[in-house]
């Protein structure tokens, strides 16, 4: 199972001060779990899986680059950065070589202050090779940062893939 914090990761490319303060509000350590719905069971299983997990958010340019670790099991860590452009209505996940991956439509921008509040993001994905529809939901705050993938084949109800709770590793200046 390979979950991605590369929903996570922001560039910035307008110079407007909603977006700054988001960057501001993201930058740092963060520390916490990861805790996903287990592929590795029947279709209608709702187990699910904790993981320790350890993020830095960093500017990188006009960027943040995400680089995110955790724990897959024993004796296995996995590491990934990631970088996306974000403006008010559009989120584009990027791989490490800059080329797109996706993009995702963005609401609640305008309703952040200080760079917090609670961002949707909804577009297309896959899981499993199949094509799903995606919806994630960050709720970013002084001290935490809550990232909810939920995902729906066509015609289906959304459910729960993976989250994030994160909180800083350090006190924020």
């Amino acid at each position: 199972m390979r979950a991605s914090l590369s929903l996570l990761a922001f560039s910035f490319c307008l110079s407007a001060q909603p977006v700054a303060d988001l960057q501001h509000a993201l930058t740092g350590a963060w520390v916490g779990t990861l805790e996903y719905r287990d592929f590795s069971e029947p279709a209608t299983s709702t187990k699910r899986v904790k993981l320790p997990t350890w993020l830095d958010v960093e500017v990188a340019g006009a960027d943040l680059r995400f680089h995110d670790v955790y724990d897959d099991g024993p004796s296995k860590t996995v590491e990934e950065t990631s970088l996306i452009r974000i403006d008010p209505t559009h989120y584009t996940v990027l791989d490490a070589a800059g080329k797109i991956e996706s993009t995702y439509a963005v609401a609640g921008f305008d309703q952040l202050r200080s760079g917090r509040g609670v961002l949707t993001l909804t577009g297309k994905g896959t899981e499993n090779n199949a094509a799903v529809e995606v919806r994630t939901t960050l709720r970013i705050g002084r001290n935490i940062l809550e990232i909810t993938r939920e995902t729906a084949a066509s015609g289906q109800q959304f459910t729960f893939r993976h989250a994030y709770t994160l909180v800083r590793a350090a006190h924020p200046n």
